[in-house]
């Protein structure tokens, strides 16, 4: 950055610590703009110094220098805009740094209310996630990020611990609670004019623990069990892809994505990466007896891995996605999905993604 003013020096400091979450912020001109829109100068200096993983007051104030009162109002500020988020266990709060994405850039664009510059931010990281630093940062090779979860309708309704763990709806029934809030991929894009028809209110849910601070902070609001499942099943109707945390118990988020705006799916769509997102456990495979040639299940794949040739789908194994959505809207109920011969076990809990994901980047 050449030579540094304080403030540039700070920003500097901030988006290097950052870097050291599981999921980063590499070098470029515009995250400094976006780290100067989002964070005063004492969020900055307060972030810059921040403890690694899950601290309490006290371990900040240590860490900060800043004591009592005046620290608590600069993470209540922090709170609010999604650049710290807590944790209440045994009646104690634990503090937690964003990381960029998942975390402050999708809580900008949860808000209920825009009294950022949301239009320059939300082309600024647009810029931003599709630099090739980025790109390489997020969707690196080895474990994803996130997952894709299964359609409930589309499988024989035989219930194993396997089938349990591949369905959305079975992570919300076992959560007991969660929240609705915007889809900020398709916000963000709005304001860029390039968002589709797919809703963008009360669509992306998130779940347990995690939904207490969005409804706290009023990035989301409180939704029941049955208010959630109703929210899963209009999603499917629209064709929305179920992506959610890349484990196997408790993930706290659950997306209803579409190919042209989920900042998952365009590592498919935009970046051609197959390992953009975690696979569910099963594949679609077309039945050429009963299929009719429809072609409806072509339009409907949000990664575009069916193509018709002539008048029978021709499924890319390589990046299907196994979500079930061409079988879901297939008329002649044809597209089957079969279980995968080779099947990739996620991280237990959120905790050991991220273990697994800061030791694949060398930075654990």
């Amino acid at each position: 950055m050449g030579h540094l003013s304080g403030k540039e020096e700070i920003l500097r400091r901030l988006r290097e610590r950052i870097h050291q979450n599981p999921i980063g912020l590499p070098e470029h001109t515009s995250i400094y703009e976006i780290l100067a829109i989002l964070f005063t100068e004492k969020e900055a200096k307060v972030g810059a110094q921040f403890p690694m993983g899950l601290a309490t007051f006290e371990q900040i104030e240590r860490a900060t220098g800043i004591q009592g009162s005046d620290l608590e109002e600069i993470l209540k500020g922090m709170m609010k805009k999604g650049l710290v988020i807590t944790s209440k266990r045994g009646g104690k709060i634990r503090y937690l740094l964003s990381m960029g994405m998942t975390g402050f850039f999708e809580f900008t664009f949860m808000r209920t209310d825009e009294s950022l510059p949301m239009q320059r931010l939300a082309e600024l990281m647009h810029v931003y996630k599709n630099t090739p630093e980025f790109v390489q940062e997020f969707f690196a090779p080895g474990t994803s990020r996130g997952r894709v979860y299964l359609y409930s309708d589309i499988v024989p309704p035989v219930r194993s611990e396997v089938l349990r763990y591949q369905e959305a709806a079975e992570y919300i029934k076992m959560a007991g609670r969660g929240s609705l809030g915007k889809c900020y991929c398709r916000h963000e894009a709005w304001h860029l004019g390039r968002n589709c028809s797919a809703p963008i209110e009360d669509i992306c849910m998130t779940l347990g623990n995690s939904s207490d601070f969005l409804v706290e902070q009023g990035f989301a609001r409180r939704a029941s069990v049955e208010e959630l499942l109703d929210t899963l099943r209009k999603a499917e109707n629209l064709g929305l892809v179920h992506i959610g945390d890349n484990v196997l118990d408790q993930t706290t988020f659950i997306c209803n994505c579409c190919g042209c705006c989920c900042g998952f799916l365009q590592g498919i769509t935009e970046h051609h990466l197959k390992h953009a997102v975690s696979t569910t456990h099963f594949i679609a495979r077309p039945d050429r007896e009963e299929c009719t040639g429809c072609g409806e299940c072509e339009s409907r794949c949000q990664i575009k891995a069916i193509r018709m040739e002539g008048d029978y789908p021709m499924v890319d194994e390589e990046f299907c996605l196994g979500c079930g959505v061409c079988a879901h809207f297939c008329p002649a109920d044809a597209m089957k999905m079969e279980e995968r011969e080779k099947k990739v076990i996620p991280p237990e809990t959120y905790k050991d993604l991220m273990v697994r994901l800061m030791k694949e980047k060398g930075r654990l």
